[in-house]
């Protein structure tokens, strides 16, 4: 059965890049949960550079559906700067925090020769929501929780600390937070995705398809479930311990793997 999976998921791997290699060379790729679509065969002039800052006001959650280079940079005064190609930049649009761009014949992105980058200032954003693609990067984030939730395949790397982070992966982003220092991990991936990450407490994962995770420290204990042919690593030096309870069947399921590691 596990090679039958295995030969699924390699499969779908397979077709997965062939298809966006061909969407890449030959047309639009649409990205249902934006609604964007994205023509990476665009070779037209980006157009005059331009900066805008945005009127906001603060808050501790932030939303941001574009596809965008984002920057958050911890401090006393909020504040959202969009810089980048004047069409782009001028389609930006902030409501009810979320950061989205005004309709263009059905949201109709051409990609290759524009470029948006967000700056990010804020004293207590704690939860942030991404969806799409594009890159977050998260700047000496200094705050005791965070909410973390990514929907698509956008790349993330955070440099900082925090006490706890959730984190809900929805698909094939990439997250590392090698850099950043952190207590307790609370993370939930449903997709292809990778994370990189040194919790030291309490660590709990759940997998749904493919994803990996790679723990660059021994926690104090993990609990794990993985559903399909993700993985767990944990330190090549670390010793892995025998789980606290021994596993225990699943009469109604014949798939999925729990383990609960205390160390």
């Amino acid at each position: 059965m596990i090679r039958g999976i295995t030969m699924i998921a390699l499969g779908g791997a397979a077709l997965s890049a062939l298809c966006f290699g061909t969407a890449a060379s030959r047309g639009p790729v649409i990205f249902p949960a934006t609604k964007w679509t994205v023509d990476w065969t665009d070779t037209g002039t980006a157009g005059p550079i331009q900066t805008r800052t945005l009127d906001w006001q603060g808050s501790n959650a932030l939303t941001l559906n574009l596809p965008a280079r984002v920057i958050y940079k911890q401090g006393d005064k909020p504040g959202i700067t969009v810089s980048g190609s004047e069409r782009l930049v001028e389609r930006v649009t902030l409501k009810d925090n979320a950061l989205d761009m005004a309709e263009n014949k059905g949201h109709h992105v051409h990609w290759r020769n524009s470029s948006l980058t967000v700056t990010i200032t804020a004293p207590a954003l704690n939860s942030i929501t991404l969806n799409g693609f594009g890159s977050l990067d998260l700047q000496d984030y200094q705050q005791p929780h965070l909410d973390l939730t990514i929907n698509g395949a956008a790349s993330v790397k955070a440099h900082g600390h925090t006490d706890s982070l959730k984190l809900v992966i929805d698909g094939a982003a990439s997250v590392n937070l090698s850099d950043m220092t952190l207590s307790d991990l609370d993370l939930s991936m449903d997709g292809a995705g990778s994370v990189k990450a040194g919790p030291t407490g309490q660590v709990k994962v759940s997998i749904d398809g493919a994803g990996s995770v790679k723990l660059t420290n021994t926690p104090h204990s993990l609990t794990q479930h993985v559903d399909g042919i993700g993985s767990v690593s944990l330190p090549h030096d670390a010793a892995k311990p025998a789980p606290t309870t021994a596993p225990q069947p699943d009469k109604d399921s014949d798939s999925g793997e729990n383990e609960d590691l205390s160390f």
